[in-house]
């Protein structure tokens, strides 16, 4: 038997559970950004690819360095 009372306990648990999710939302949040941050990049290559494709079917290609 536990020494401490069960009403006790099942606030303790609650406050942990709690505490879990606000862990969890945040690691959700990170992993979000990263994935915007990813499809913003992939965006701008496949933007940039199209650039290209305009440049060549107009018979010229401007290179950037």
């Amino acid at each position: 038997m536990s020494a401490i009372p069960a009403p006790v306990q099942q606030v303790l648990q609650a406050r942990q559970d709690a505490t879990q999710t606000k862990i969890d939302t945040a690691l959700l949040g990170k992993q979000l950004d990263a994935q915007q941050a990813t499809g913003d990049a992939i965006n701008q290559m496949i933007q940039e690819v199209v650039d290209v494709q305009k440049q060549i079917s107009n018979g010229h290609i401007d290179v950037r360095v």
